[in-house]
C-alpha cells in the first residue's frame, strides 16, 4: 500500500506487508534520474573520503561496542541540531560552539554514558577533544562530540584514553555500519538508510529508543554526504526536514538532555537544480525513514501509532493537540490492550495546553476515525463492531488515529507507540 505522507512533499511511505514497520519504504521521484528511488534500508552507500572505527572502552561493561570515531578525509561542511532541554549535556554546547562556523572533521560518540550534571562533565568534554585532536590529527575546535546513557554518572577517562591511544591506525572506509552498532543504547538494533542519484550519495543512522519527545528526541542522528552545499542551506534543509519528523515523534514525552542531529558533508558533489532537489528529497525521506523506525523500535513497543489532526487555527495547533493524544498514556495503554476506547482520544485532545490557540473543541465539531473507522461524528457515537475493531488494533503494528475538528483546513501528522511493560521493565532499572 502507497501512502503520500504530505502533499507538498515527494516522498511516498509503502506499507510493507511485514508485520514490522521498520520493513516500511520511503521513496522519493528523482529529478535527476527520471524515476522513483527507494531508500536503502542499509549503509550500502557511503561517500568516499569518511572513514570510521568503533571499538570497546569499557564504559559501561566490557566487550560492547561502546565507543566509535568517525574521520572525514579533510575539513568539511557540518551543521547540526540539538535539543532545547534546559539542561544539555556538555557535548551538546560543546558542539554548538564547534559548528558555528559549519565546518567540522571529526565525529566521536560515546555510548552508554551521557556526560551530563557529573562535576566534570565540561572539563572531560574538553580533555576527551583535546585527546581525539592528538591521535586523529585534527584541530581540536573541528571535533564533533556526542555522549549517549545514563546520567550524572562522570565519564571513565582512564578507559577512554586507552582506547583512544592508537585508534587512528585502526580507520577504515565504507566502515560506518560498526558506527551504526557502537552508537545504541536500549536499541533493538541499527537503524540506518542509505541512497545514490548518480554520483550523489547520502547515507544516515540513528539511535534512541526511549526519552524520546522533541524537540528532538533522545536521540543522535548522523548524515553523512557528499553533497557540495554551504552550511547555511544545509541546515535550513536539515532544519525543516526534522520539524515534521524527528520533532513529530514521541515515545514517553520526556525530552533528552543529549540530542544530536549532525550532518557532514565533503562537498565533492556539485549539485545542479535536479540534484539539488533531489538532494533535499532525499534527505527528508531518510528523516521521514529513520523518525518512524526510532518510534517503531522503542524500548518495549509493539505497535506504531500514527497519529492526523485536523482543524481550522493552524497546523502548529494541529501538531500540539496531536501529540496529545499520542503522549496520553491512557491512549497508549488502550492501544497496547487493543481497546478501541475513542474517550480516551476525547480527554487528551481535551487537555488545556498554553500552546495552543484553540479554545474549545464542540463536540459538534469532533470526528474520530480508528483504524480508519469513523467511531464518533459531531456529537453521535458511531454504530460500530467494536470487537471486530479491537481484533483488528490487537493484531496490528500499525494503528492510525484520526481526528477532525470543523472543516479541519489545517493539518498535523505525528507519530507514537503503544505503551506496555516491556517500557517499565527497561527504565525500571536503567541505572542499576
Amino acid at each position: 500500500m502507497k501512502q503520500i505522507v504530505w502533499s507538498d512533499w515527494n516522498a511516498t511511505l509503502h506499507i510493507s506487508v511485514s508485520p514490522d514497520p521498520s520493513d516500511d519504504v520511503v521513496s522519493f521521484a528523482s529529478r535527476a534520474a527520471g524515476r522513483d528511488i527507494a531508500l536503502e534500508p542499509t549503509l550500502a552507500h557511503q561517500p568516499e573520503g569518511v572513514f570510521a572505527v568503533a571499538t570497546s572502552a569499557g564504559i559501561k561493561q566490557e566487550g560492547v561496542l561502546d565507543f566509535t570515531v568517525v574521520k572525514l578525509q579533510e575539513r568539511a561542511t557540518a551543521v547540526g541540531i540539538f535539543t532545547k532541554s534546559l539542561c544539555p549535556g556538555a557535548a551538546v554546547t560543546y558542539d554548538r560552539a564547534v559548528l558555528a562556523d559549519g565546518y567540522a572533521q571529526l565525529l566521536a560518540v560515546v555510548s552508554k554514558n551521557a556526560n551530563v550534571f557529573s562535576p566534570t562533565s565540561e572539563q572531560d568534554t574538553r580533555e576527551l577533544a583535546s585527546w581525539l585532536s592528538a591521535e586523529f590529527g585534527t584541530d581540536p575546535n573541528d571535533v564533533v562530540i556526542s555522549c549517549t546513557g545514563v546520567i550524572g554518572v562522570p565519564l571513565p577517562m582512564d578507559r577512554l584514553q586507552s582506547a583512544i591511544a592508537g585508534l587512528s591506525k585502526r580507520l577504515r572506509a565504507d566502515s560506518l555500519d560498526e558506527t551504526a552498532c557502537a552508537i545504541l543504547t536500549t536499541d533493538r538494533g541499527p537503524k540506518v538508510c542509505s541512497v545514490r542519484v548518480g554520483d550523489l550519495v547520502l547515507c544516515a543512522m540513528a539511535k534512541g529508543a526511549g526519552m524520546i519527545e522533541p524537540n528532538m528526541a533522545t536521540m543522535l542522528v548522523y548524515f553523512f554526504t557528499n553533497a557540495d552545499i554551504d552550511a547555511v542551506e544545509l541546515r535550513a534543509i536539515l532544519v525543516e526536514a526534522a520539524d515534521r519528523t524527528f520533532n513529530s515523534i514521541s515515545v514517553d514525552s520526556d525530552t533528552s538532555t543529549s540530542d544530536s542531529l549532525v550532518c557532514f558533508s565533503t562537498a565533492q558533489m556539485p549539485l545542479d537544480a535536479n540534484l539539488r532537489a533531489d538532494f533535499v528529497d532525499a534527505v527528508r525521506c531518510m528523516c521521514l525513514k529513520l523518525a518512524r523506525e526510532i518510534v517503531a523500535q522503542s524500548e518495549g513497543a509493539t505497535k506504531l501509532i500514527e497519529c492526523t489532526v485536523r482543524l481550522d487555527t493552524s497546523a502548529e495547533d494541529a501538531k500540539v493537540l496531536a501529540k496529545k493524544v499520542i503522549n496520553s498514556p491512557l491512549v497508549k495503554t488502550a492501544i497496547h490492550g487493543g481497546d478501541p476506547n475513542w474517550g480516551r482520544i476525547v480527554a487528551a485532545i481535551g487537555k488545556p495546553d498554553a500552546r495552543a490557540t484553540i479554545q474549545s473543541i464542540p463536540r459538534t465539531d469532533l470526528v474520530i476515525e480508528v483504524m480508519g473507522e469513523v467511531v464518533f461524528d459531531q456529537s453521535e457515537r458511531v454504530a460500530t463492531d467494536l470487537d471486530a475493531l479491537a481484533t483488528r488494533i490487537k493484531t496490528s503494528t500499525r494503528v492510525s488515529i484520526g481526528v477532525r475538528i470543523g472543516e479541519g483546513r489545517y493539518s498535523a501528522k505525528v507519530w507514537g507507540c503503544d505503551l506496555g511493560a516491556g517500557y517499565v521493565e527497561i527504565n525500571a532499572a536503567y541505572m542499576t
